[in-house]
């Protein structure tokens, strides 16, 4: 791992980026508070990418604070929104599609149609999947949305973004360890997988593991009675932890999701993005807690994205931890 944590221009070195490529969030939207949309769009604006911004449902606030209506957008008017954002004469040129909460298995099948399209249009977009399905306690969407999204989702995406209970619910086996988050992230075979609430190997700890395959081995001339070796990925995986915060406000998964993408599209490696992202994520949720906000205080504490300060430990996984501050250029 590089030790060099300086930026290289762009937005989160405080700078503009006139040619940043839109990206394109689809996920729940709240009235008050910052979870799903709200929190992702923001996080994107504040480092620079201009959002479009679609919802799945709407809510006056995350269900954690209460019971509260819930709108699901129609699954027809759902369906024909995407299909006229694809005829969008800019479509082409977005950068990365970005999808979180889903309210049906209708809105699944239009998300899947839409990354065919992003792809067929501009084939050097990504794709992020944060299956926002569950958690310890089991699943909080209904079964068969999870099963679209499995089906459906994951197999399209570039990056994906789990907790570990969606990450096992997605293998369907139950990791005891790293080291089978690691072989069990080969199942899904997606490019990057960051699981949100790994392992931790401090104590009192939250780690977020990146897995990352490795490029495709270039095919080379084999000889006829020789096989050819099943290309494998790496076991390499890098880890990113700090100390537990009590209590911390909703919506810290889609934050992250948002941050690592961001990061990754300005340039940054993965673990650049992963130790940013979680750096300022806590910066931002330390801060929010301590002045007692019920909710991530994103707008009171924004420019923490841009210049992350706070301590997290990175580590190659089964390696020694190393400190790193992040200070602004």
């Amino acid at each position: 791992m590089t030790a060099n944590s300086n930026l290289q221009g762009g937005p989160m070195a405080g700078q503009t980026q006139p040619d940043a490529k839109p990206v394109l969030v689809i996920s729940s939207h709240v009235m008050a508070g910052a979870v799903g949309n709200r929190a992702a769009s923001f996080a994107l604006e504040r480092l620079g990418f201009p959002v479009w911004e679609v919802p799945t449902v709407i809510l006056p606030w995350h269900p954690g604070h209460g019971p509260s209506t819930r709108n699901t957008i129609d699954a027809s008017l759902f369906a024909h929104s995407l299909e006229d954002l694809e005829r969008h004469p800019d479509f082409a040129n977005l950068g990365a599609l970005l999808s979180g909460y889903m309210g049906s298995v209708a809105q699944v099948e239009a998300v899947a149609r839409l990354v065919d399209g992003l792809k067929a249009a501009n084939p050097d977009s990504l794709y992020v999947c944060d299956p926002v399905m569950g958690e310890e306690n089991g699943l909080y969407i209904a079964e068969e949305i999870a099963i679209a999204i499995r089906d459906l989702l994951i197999p399209r995406a570039d990056i994906i973004t789990p907790n570990r209970f969606e990450f096992n619910w997605l293998t369907g086996k139950e990791a005891r360890n790293n080291a089978d988050l690691i072989n069990n992230a080969n199942q899904l075979g997606c490019p990057t997988t960051l699981i949100t609430s790994a392992f931790p190997m401090m104590r009192n700890a939250i780690a977020n593991l990146l897995i990352e395959a490795p490029k495709p081995l270039e095919e080379t001339a084999q000889d006829a009675t020789t096989q050819a070796p099943e290309p494998a990925r790496s076991d390499i995986a890098i880890m990113a932890e700090h100390p537990i915060i009590p209590n911390p406000p909703n919506g810290t998964g889609d934050m992250v999701a948002a941050l690592f993408l961001a990061y990754r599209l300005s340039g940054q490696s993965g673990e650049q993005a992963l130790k940013r992202a979680a750096s300022g994520i806590l910066e931002v949720v330390s801060r929010s807690v301590r002045s007692g906000y019920a909710d991530l205080e994103v707008a009171r504490f924004g420019d923490r994205f841009t210049h992350p300060m706070a301590m997290v430990h990175m580590r190659m996984v089964n390696a020694a931890p190393r400190r790193t501050v992040l200070r602004p250029n």
